[in-house]
């Protein structure tokens, strides 16, 4: 994202001054004409501070990213029991990588292990959420996150994880197929229809998200017309209690007052 700085015109003796604004991820450079030192100070930019670079990985966690690809492959091989294993492996180095918690989950899922899935699942979630305190622009981290939110049913999470991850990586089909299956979970149809189409936009072959796309817009047209029956019933419920009150008002106006007893 760029940051625009407005021009800023400061006349001082009939001399003038203009200054520029860069993108933040550069110095911001300042160019002035016949501008005392203290004018000059007074509107200098502050210069960005870059960010961050994560610390070197540790020789145990770069075995256990070894470890990681590995049981990916063994997965994809439906070698279930030998992935879930060496994930086991991997996170003996690294307690804390949410990926291979994910995958364990994924592991111990395909062999019926139910909540040792959800436990992973958890802790992968868990895990992620303490990465990204430090590395908030991992879309990777994100869009994971994402997915065992999902695995876990918190859909709504899963949602704001999901968009995250979009809104840094925005060139990623599946990406934007995860978020609209998501978004359809928790009814949101026509933000659904939107990511799906941007997914089949990105990657036309996707018939996954083609199929998805059919069924969000069948659900947002069905909630249009729920939303348009609960507007009609709305109307009509007005309506007859404006009739109530304006018939009430006529029989209290036509009703004689009781005549009063004689002593």
């Amino acid at each position: 994202m760029k940051l625009l700085v407005p021009a800023l015109a400061v006349l001082l003796a009939g001399a003038s001054c203009l200054v520029g604004c860069k993108s933040a991820s550069r110095s911001t450079e300042t160019t002035t004409t016949n501008v005392s030192t203290t004018a000059t100070a007074s509107t200098a930019q502050p210069t960005p501070q870059p960010e961050a670079t994560p610390p070197p990985l540790t020789s145990e966690q770069s075995e256990a990213r070894t470890l990681l690809e590995q049981g990916k492959e063994l997965f994809r091989q439906d070698k279930d029991k030998e992935a879930a294993e060496t994930f086991q492996k991997a996170l003996e180095l690294d307690p804390d990588f949410g990926e291979a918690h994910f995958r364990l989950g994924l592991a111990y899922a395909s062999q019926g292990r139910k909540q040792d899935a959800e436990d992973e699942y958890t802790k992968a979630v868990e895990a992620y959420k303490k990465y990204v305190r430090t590395n908030q622009k991992d879309a990777d981290a994100f869009f994971n996150m994402g997915l065992a939110y999902g695995k876990l049913r918190k859909h709504d999470e899963a949602v704001k994880a999901l968009k995250q991850a979009v809104k840094l990586q925005d060139e990623d089909g599946d990406m934007y197929y995860e978020l609209g299956m998501e978004l359809s979970k928790i009814a949101q149809y026509q933000e659904a229809v939107t990511a799906l189409q941007k997914s089949i936009e990105l990657d036309p072959d996707n018939y996954r998200a083609v199929e998805a796309l059919d069924k969000a817009k069948v659900g947002a047209e069905r909630i249009k017309v729920l939303q348009k029956r609960q507007e009609e019933l709305l109307k009509k419920q007005e309506a007859a209690a404006k009739r109530a009150n304006a018939n009430g008002l006529n029989s209290n106006g036509g009703t004689k007052p009781a005549p009063t007893a004689t002593p």
